[in-house]
């Protein structure tokens, strides 16, 4: 049978029978089975009786070392480890001088227990019925794994206190009045208070006015057990300024699920706050801005389309005028002119004609702009080999290879690219007219990873210097004279215009006598 611990005070009775030799071997069966350690000595302090948890305890059994030097024998220390306790000072000594229960937490360590442990040791005197000392017993329980834990806790609210200062977040606790319990100092520092202010503040005291009636609702949300996250949230600083926090919320329940308080992690969101508002307000301005000047564009497109129109219109009547009567000039009075004169007659026929045709070219490049612009599947490929089929037909004495890649699709406005491939093919059959044999090559590069579809018009014909390449697209710029190849030089203007409605670039590469290559893009 296990014996149950002993109190640490026995009975008047008990403590008296210890001392009685026919009680001995009863006791000594209960007393060696305690969990506790337990001692008694007589009234001079000869040591009678130990059971093995003292021994445990101390390291030692019983010697017979006197009362004066026990602390010597057993190694006794108080609990710093380093200080020696006098023996004079140990409980079970101050017990045989008649003081009634003294105890003492003391640290133990001897050539049993090198590494030393810890016990609290308590003692009472023992006396018969007449009042006379028979000794005392000490009772003695071992606290390492008392202190272990309590070290263990401590260093667990050190870490948790240090994870808790250090942390760049607020946190606050408060009880079920809403009375702060617990702030750390980065939250008092938010709000402008020290930490022992902040202790004598409740939740309402750091919130608008016009935000009490919300507060509550939130507080009962907590007393029914439910958390919350509020999002730009603003409380008041000590010096009556506003700050924009994002506050997660829950509450805090014991043991047997009763609330007992809340606890808040509040972030400090007013730089964030005031970024979105100067980003609201430079998008506000920018839309503003951005309408502005669309607005300033389309009315400046519509002069420019305006202009163009009228220009075009009002010009195009002199210019028949011109050409009417060097026409009738030339068949009435040929007898009349000389070959000078008619030469003259030819020059500014041939001027009139390039000038009606300058005009056709900008109400062409004009109407690139005005055109709506309806996106649909387009088959390129097929545009292309009805481009060719067309000036195959105005020129059937002509020699040429087209090479059109099949199946290339994409999305864009039909008619706009069929006037893409239309300048592009024209000029590419323009060039090379002086080839014996002429070829005109249509198609895309090869894929590069990260790349869109590039495609491109190639010929073997005239060529250009790369030197004036910058040149290319600028409106009536050519690399060419008129007596050389005709055209107005708005052709690749109108490519290029046409390629940027469909979020592409154009550009070109070409060497003087070995033809040249146009590139071109969509929806970059």
């Amino acid at each position: 049978m296990t014996a149950t611990p002993l109190s640490n005070e026995l009975s008047d009775e008990l403590a008296e029978s210890l001392f009685q030799a026919e009680h001995h071997p009863l006791l000594r069966t209960i007393l060696d089975n305690s969990i506790e350690g337990l001692a008694i000595v007589d009234a001079q302090g000869k040591q009678l009786y130990i059971n093995a948890q003292g021994r445990r305890i101390l390291g030692l059994g019983f010697t017979d070392a006197l009362p004066d030097t026990w602390s010597e024998r057993y190694g006794i220390f108080y609990p710093d480890m380093r200080t020696r306790c006098p023996s004079e000072k140990l409980p079970l000594y101050r017990a045989l001088q008649g003081e009634e229960s003294p105890s003492e937490d003391l640290f133990v360590r001897n050539a049993m227990l090198p590494d030393g442990q810890h016990c609290h040791a308590s003692a009472r005197p023992v006396r018969d019925r007449q009042g006379t000392l028979l000794g005392a017993t000490l009772h003695l329980r071992d606290t390492s794994g008392q202190r272990h834990a309590e070290a263990e806790r401590r260093r667990i609210q050190q870490r948790f206190q240090f994870i808790v200062e250090s942390a760049q977040e607020g946190i606050w606790t408060v009880d079920t009045e809403n009375r702060t319990v617990y702030v750390n100092r980065y939250f008092a520092q938010m709000l402008g208070y020290s930490v022992e202010e902040m202790m004598q503040k409740t939740l309402f005291d750091v919130i608008r006015k016009e935000d009490m009636a919300l507060m509550e609702r939130y507080v009962e949300d907590r007393r029914q057990g439910r958390s919350a996250l509020l999002d730009d949230f603003q409380l008041v600083r000590k010096d009556g300024t506003r700050i924009w926090t994002m506050v997660s919320t829950g509450p805090i329940l014991d043991d047997n699920g009763n609330y007992i308080g809340a606890m808040a992690m509040i972030t400090d969101v007013t730089q964030r706050r005031e970024a979105e508002e100067q980003v609201r307000r430079l998008n506000a301005d920018l839309e503003r801005r951005i309408a502005e000047r669309t607005a300033q564009l389309e009315f400046s497109n519509r002069e420019l389309e305006a202009f163009a129109y009228s220009v075009a219109h009002d010009l195009r009547a002199p210019l028949r005028s011109i050409s009417n009567f060097t026409l009738a000039l030339a068949e009435d009075c040929t007898d009349k002119l000389d070959d000078m004169g008619l030469d003259y007659l030819k020059r500014i026929r041939a001027s009139s004609q390039r000038m009606s045709e300058l005009i056709d070219g900008i109400l062409a490049l004009s109407r690139v702009n005005r055109t709506e612009f309806v996106e649909t599947e387009v088959n390129l490929s097929a545009l292309a080999r009805s481009i060719a089929e067309q000036l195959q037909r105005w020129k059937p004495e002509r020699t040429v290879r087209f090479q059109l890649q099949d199946g290339l699709v994409d999305r864009g406005d039909s008619q706009l690219l069929r006037l893409v491939l239309e300048n592009l093919m024209g000029n590419a059959w323009k060039f090379t007219r002086e080839k014996s044999e002429a070829e005109i090559e249509f198609g895309i590069l090869p894929p590069e990873e990260g790349k869109g579809r590039v495609y491109f018009v190639r010929d073997n014909g005239a060529g250009f210097d790369m030197e004036y390449q910058n040149k290319l697209f600028g409106v009536f710029q050519r690399l060419h004279t008129q007596q050389e190849f005709e055209g107005n030089g708005v052709g690749l203007a109108t490519v290029q215009r046409i390629v940027r409605r469909h979020g592409g670039r154009v550009w070109g590469e070409g060497r003087v006598g070995q033809g040249a290559t146009f590139f071109f893009t969509l929806h970059d």
